[in-house]
This record gives structure tokens, sequence and C-alpha cells, in this order.
């Protein structure tokens, strides 16, 4: 009976830090009401380069691996850019409150010049890396009250997802669009990364009938 006993506990034990380990890798959107606040503050904080990564991340749509590729050259004073982003080149149109903040950002950091990386490291000679970026993000948001359970830089591709599909009413073209920039072969994919988990899909599909 011990043996069974210990042998329980430890499956119960192991199946418990599997289930943390998932929940801990699945990071979430932030509620859009907190998003322009929040990279006020940051701006307020002097907190330049990250204050543009979450703007990027979540009026742009970018991964952060794509962020960090990002040169002065190719946003400032521009109406939009090209950029690679799961192999693919997207066209990101930049409206005129993110250009105001890149233009300012870019002034307080005195100048930059235009061919150097945005996020370089205090060092200057290679760019942040995602851990580093991460590790701020989650004492920024905790510093500013920002309420969040599982956080990382991909939570701001999400927000960008999950605002403009939200401004959209879930339509299907809405879904359409958001898997492509995403680079997802079905919205099923794209709603398992989201954490979207209504199967408004097949509601959809069935209001196509009618008396």
């Amino acid at each position: 009976m011990k043996l069974l006993y210990y042998l329980h506990k430890r499956i119960y034990i192991q199946e418990e830090k599997m289930t943390l380990k998932g929940d801990i890798s699945k990071s979430e959107h932030i509620d859009w009401k907190y998003i322009p606040i929040t990279i006020q503050k940051l701006e307020l904080d002097k907190q330049y380069k990250i204050a543009l990564i979450v703007a990027f991340g979540c009026f742009f749509g970018l991964r952060l691996k794509s962020i960090l590729t990002i040169r002065w050259a190719d946003i400032l004073n521009k109406n939009s850019f090209e950029i690679k982003d799961k192999n693919k080149l997207r066209v990101i149109y930049i409206i005129d409150d993110i250009q105001n903040l890149i233009r300012r950002i870019h002034m307080r950091l005195e100048s930059p010049e235009l061919d150097q990386y945005i996020f370089l490291n205090n060092t200057g000679k290679q760019v942040l890396s995602s851990q580093y970026v991460n590790k701020q993000v989650k004492l920024l948001f905790s510093k500013y009250e920002i309420p969040y359970q599982n956080l990382s830089s991909d939570s701001f591709l999400k927000t960008f997802c999950i605002k403009f599909l939200e401004s959209k009413d879930f339509s299907i073209e809405a879904k359409r669009w958001i898997s492509k920039i995403l680079g997802h072969a079905s919205w099923t994919i794209t709603a398992n990364f989201l954490g979207y988990s209504e199967n408004s899909e097949d509601e959809d599909n069935y209001k196509v009938f009618s008396m």
C-alpha cells in the first residue's frame, strides 16, 4: 500500500510539473486598454527601447525576432516599411502616433546613426537578447501593476491579433488575415496560438442557413 501511495504521488508531481511548464510557456495577450498608457509610462521612465518593443509588437503585429532586426533607417519618418517575418515579406503601415513616438525616442537617444540597429544593448555591439527583453517586460509590467498571468514578448503579438479580431467581430475575413499574418495554415492553428477557445468558426458556418 505504501509503495502504491508513493507511486501515485510521484505521478501526480510529474503531471503537476508538466502542467506548470505548459502554463509558463503559453503567453497571454494584454487587455488593449493598458497598452497606450504602458507605452507612455515606459517613455516617461526612459525605458525607450522597451517602449518601442511594446509598440512594435502591439501596433505592427511582429514577433520579437523580427522587431530586433529593425534599423532606424527602416522606420524613421516613414509611413510604411517592409520586413521579413516568418520568411515572408510584409508591408507594415505606421500610424501617426507611432511615427511621433519613433521620432521622440530617436531624439532622446541622441539621434543614433540611421543605419544602426534600434535595439542595441549597452555595449552597442549587439542587439538585445530575447531573454533580457522578456525579463524587463515582466519587471516593468509588474511595476505598473498591469494585470497578467503568463507574459512574454509574444503577448504583444497576440494583443495585436486579438485587438484586430475584436474590432472586426471575429469575422471570417479577419480570421483569415490574422492567420496569414502569423503564417498559419488554418484558423484552428491560429486559435490555438491565441488561446481562443470558442469554436466560433463552426458557429459562423451555421449562420449561412436561414428560414
